[in-house]
């Protein structure tokens, strides 16, 4: 992990810049469960900050679940476990559905958690949530490379839900995220598709960013049924090409 590339935004106090840097870090794969962080004074000789600034930003992310400190061992990326890892649901999800229905039921079951995750965001999002949620949907915006636009995709859901602040409902999404992977696999991607996605996670953020909960909810439902009438597009082209063959 290259420290000094972190990028750091100008509109929050500093502990908070590095803790949404940090954080993007952790929602993007780039810092993987188990991994450890530098110490605090390595941290802040790399990004030219106090060791104040560093602890307060650490402080910030052991309170959302992120990372786990404990002296003499430093501090590591969580695995968010729970009760849900051994609930029956888990049994349920770990079976891979199967067959022409995968992605069918694969949209039904983000249309029922994502509109109401976004609706309650947005009634407790924080300033620095916001900030991060931005620079997710910049980089979407921005990004052409298939693979890490999907990336993005993912950690932007995933910031969603974790600025729930319910450690539950971030646990829930990871425990569904392998599930939901299919329906954003490169093959089902295009420009256009793309195109739309940004429109609507726009929306989802704009409402959210309002602190407009119903919005959100709606503008979340509407991206569902709209990323879903692009997958059987997608699905009907790709199945037609083959058949050309």
């Amino acid at each position: 992990m290259e420290w000094s590339t972190l990028r750091r935004s100008s509109s929050l106090s500093l502990p908070d810049r590095l803790s949404i840097d940090i954080e993007r870090t952790i929602l993007a794969g780039e810092l993987q469960p188990g991994d450890r962080l530098p110490s605090e004074q390595a941290l802040a000789q790399e990004l030219g900050v106090s060791r104040v600034s560093i602890r307060q930003a650490l402080h910030e992310l052991e309170q959302r679940g992120l990372i786990d400190r404990k002296p003499g061992r430093g501090t590591i990326v969580r695995a968010r476990e729970s009760s849900l890892t051994t609930h029956p649901l888990s049994a349920i999800l770990a079976i891979a559905p199967g067959g022409a229905s995968e992605l069918t039921e694969i949209m039904e079951l983000r249309a029922l958690i994502e509109p109401p995750i976004a609706g309650l965001a947005a009634m407790r999002v924080t300033p620095r949530d916001i900030e991060q949620l931005r620079t997710l949907i910049t980089e979407m915006e921005e990004e052409t490379d298939l693979a890490r636009y999907s990336e993005i995709d993912r950690a932007f859901h995933q910031a969603i839900s974790q600025y729930t602040h319910n450690p539950l409902m971030a646990q829930l999404t990871d425990l569904i995220a392998a599930q939901i992977a299919p329906s954003r696999r490169t093959t089902l991607q295009s420009p256009e598709r793309r195109g739309i996605s940004n429109d609507g996670h726009r929306r989802i953020f704009t409402a959210i960013e309002a602190h407009d909960s119903i919005g959100a909810e709606d503008a979340a439902r509407a991206h569902v049924e709209t990323v879903f009438e692009q997958i059987l597009i997608a699905t009907t082209n790709r199945d037609l090409s083959g058949e050309r063959r």
